[in-house]
């Protein structure tokens, strides 16, 4: 079976980039975690659940850079 491309344009893909595309995934689900958990923050806040909002504050404790 014959290649159709030619093997010279082919990208090839450097370990710096595979590192990059992880990386920036990661901080993108923590953006959508952060989020995530701020809008339950506000609801446990509305609903006077404080134990669920120091949970709430710790993970995003944890989470912090």
């Amino acid at each position: 079976m014959a290649l159709k491309k030619d093997l010279s344009k082919i990208k090839k893909n450097r370990a710096e980039d595979n590192l990059n595309y992880a990386t920036n995934k990661m901080l993108a689900l923590n953006k959508s975690r952060i989020r995530q958990l701020l809008e339950l923050k506000d609801e446990a806040i509305s609903n006077d659940d404080f134990d669920k909002v120091k949970e709430i504050e710790s993970e995003l404790f944890l989470m912090r850079k």
